[in-house]
């Protein structure tokens, strides 16, 4: 990705960001207060175009979040904010399960981003749902697994095709990844990712 390559996804996510609004102001009657509906919605494209700007500045300025740990119930709680929205807005239920997380600390709040963008870019397969997310902390990685049979997002494979999409997701899905040493993989009935973590003590609750 180079500053062109940026610039052009940025423009182009934002003139999206701005048919979005458009699209709840038309379906909005005039001179009447929003519905429930039209409100989630357009709450969710104002979260949108906030996740553009942090990912834009991340992608060009190099500006990350500082880091820190959460236990498992408050780092799925901060996850669970995060998909809630996105859940409502695709009527698809998303469930994070417990696969064995919750005897380790979790990082936050990089982890819980990524997650959080990744699950929009598979959530479409999974519709009407639910979509299950399995959280699993072993000695040497986080694990998480989305039990789908989508593909490996096209912009997160080894060798993207050259048809990838060049959006900001995609774009900072892969630097991030990268930032944070992920493992992908594709395999049979899920998508995992593995977080590599630093020699944990005996009982593993320190990361």
């Amino acid at each position: 990705m180079d500053s062109e390559e940026l610039w052009r996804a940025a423009l182009h996510d934002f003139n999206n960001l701005m048919a979005g609004l458009q699209g709840v102001l038309d379906l909005s009657e005039p001179g009447q207060p929003m519905d429930p509906r039209n409100r989630m919605r357009l709450g969710s494209v104002l979260d949108d175009g906030k996740s553009l700007i942090d990912m834009a500045r991340a992608l060009a300025l190099g500006r990350l979040p500082a880091g820190g740990v959460a236990s498992w119930a408050e780092w799925e709680a901060g996850l669970r904010r995060r998909l809630d929205p996105m859940a409502e807005l695709f009527r698809c239920r998303v469930e994070v399960v417990d696969a064995g997380a919750r005897h380790s600390l979790w990082p936050e709040p990089m982890l819980q981003d990524w997650v959080t963008v990744f699950t929009r870019q598979v959530l479409p397969w999974a519709v009407p749902g639910p979509l299950i997310v399995e959280a699993e902390a072993r000695p040497d990685a986080w694990v998480l697994r989305w039990i789908t049979d989508a593909p490996m997002p096209p912009a997160l494979r080894a060798d993207p095709p050259p048809d990838a999409p060049k959006n900001l997701a995609s774009f900072w899905l892969r630097s991030m990844a990268g930032h944070m040493d992920l493992r992908l993989e594709a395999v049979t009935g899920c998508l995992q990712i593995q977080a590599p973590r630093p020699p944990a003590d005996p009982d593993h609750l320190v990361p």
